[in-house]
């Protein structure tokens, strides 16, 4: 298999279809909604943790059906079945749609990575999907590596002068380095 793309999208106003609304489909809503998705969702039994977002989703509570693939951006497969998860991958391959199909990479065009967002930082890690657990680990490794906020505003207030001065963009780095470590 070739080497994964690394990719973040926008999905604000977007139509992206979970199927599965158990514990890890609630997860994916959840970060859908906040990504300003507009998430439909299908299961034939929905959660309590899906129902608190049926403000946010549409939600159809019985199988998947093939026309739940139209006008969709991503689709996730998120059901504990993992034949209904590939059935889902198929009709999304079929429509040149990309899959998440949570827990078996072989059916997924997708995989989704541990996230850490620090604004203005964004981090994802993925081992596309072989070992999700030590993703986990390097994501919670690496936010406790970030800088403090006064760095960032220190670096925001450093690029502006440097702009501002015509700095050249070789000097920049090796400025930063002295600025925070020197």
């Amino acid at each position: 298999m070739s080497e994964p793309y690394p990719l973040f999208l926008r999905l604000q106003g977007r139509r992206v279809l979970v199927v599965g609304a158990g514990s890890v489909g609630a997860r994916k809503v959840a970060e859908l909604i906040a990504a300003g998705a507009e998430v439909v969702v299908v299961a034939e039994h929905v959660s309590a943790a899906v129902r608190v977002h049926e403000a946010h989703v549409t939600i159809h509570e019985r199988r998947f059906q093939e026309g739940d693939l139209d006008g969709v951006w991503l689709v996730i497969a998120a059901t504990n079945d993992p034949a209904s998860n590939r059935e889902v991958a198929a009709g999304a391959e079929a429509r040149r749609v990309f899959v998440n199909a949570v827990d078996d990479p072989p059916s997924a065009s997708a995989y989704f990575g541990a996230v850490l967002r620090r604004p203005p930082f964004l981090v994802a890690i993925s081992s596309s999907g072989e070992v999700p657990a030590l993703s986990r680990l390097l994501r919670e490794v690496l936010e406790s590596a970030l800088p403090p906020e006064r760095w960032i505003a220190e670096a925001r207030a450093l690029r502006a002068e440097w702009k501002r001065d015509a700095v050249p963009m070789a000097d920049r780095f090796p400025a930063l380095v002295r600025r925070f470590l020197g």
